[in-house]
């Protein structure tokens, strides 16, 4: 169902009431798209999504420089005196970083990859991976679901108050790039998946 601009519904169980009263869209998706019509969307996602990942790295690395810039050698000089100059404009960065909207156009600026791992290291964190899924196949395991897990970092179906008792794979791999952990877990599931045997 859907609800034209201006409707509003109510639903109400006992003491709990929902109103919904926001515009909303329908959108008719037909299911007989032809090969390059899901390609062409598949691809317009993909793009978008690199967008804005490197818009946001982008931020984070500007961040970085601030920081950088502002810092002092010892705790002893920033305790001493106080520097009204770069109180300020550390101040006016932050609030910039998270009041601005991050452009997804327009900027030549790319993540840069660090390059791949030896393949001693590539060796042990695949062992590592075969390891996980070997003893958690039960749970919706996907590529990006491990390399979190193994980098530490926490979602609502994998907390770390559960999660980072399991130390055994809890931040086991903060050495390894988190894309290539991604990659290499996708890879590792596909053949599992596939009945390769481990």
């Amino acid at each position: 169902s859907s609800f034209r601009p201006g409707q509003k519904a109510v639903v109400s169980t006992q003491s709990t009431g929902v109103e919904f009263k926001d515009l909303s869209f329908h959108v008719h998706a037909p299911g007989n798209l032809t090969d390059e019509e899901v390609d062409e969307v598949t691809d317009y996602l993909y793009n978008r999504i690199v967008a804005q990942k490197n818009a946001e790295l982008r931020r984070l690395c500007e961040l970085h420089k601030t920081l950088v810039s502002v810092a002092t050698s010892s705790h002893y000089e920033a305790a001493c005196e106080v520097d009204f100059d770069r109180d300020r404009f550390l101040k006016e960065k932050i609030t910039n970083y998270f009041s601005e909207r991050p452009e997804e156009q327009g900027s030549d600026w790319l993540w840069r990859k660090p390059y791949q791992p030896s393949t001693h290291i590539l060796a042990i964190v695949e062992r590592d991976i075969r390891s996980f899924i070997n003893k958690h196949s039960n749970l919706p395991l996907t590529g990006r679901v491990i390399a979190r897990i193994m980098q530490g970092i926490p979602s609502p179906n994998y907390p770390a108050y559960s999660w980072g008792r399991v130390r055994e794979y809890w931040r086991k791999h903060l050495d390894v790039d988190f894309e290539w952990l991604v990659q290499s877990a996708s890879n590792v599931i596909a053949r599992y998946r596939l009945g390769d045997s481990f």
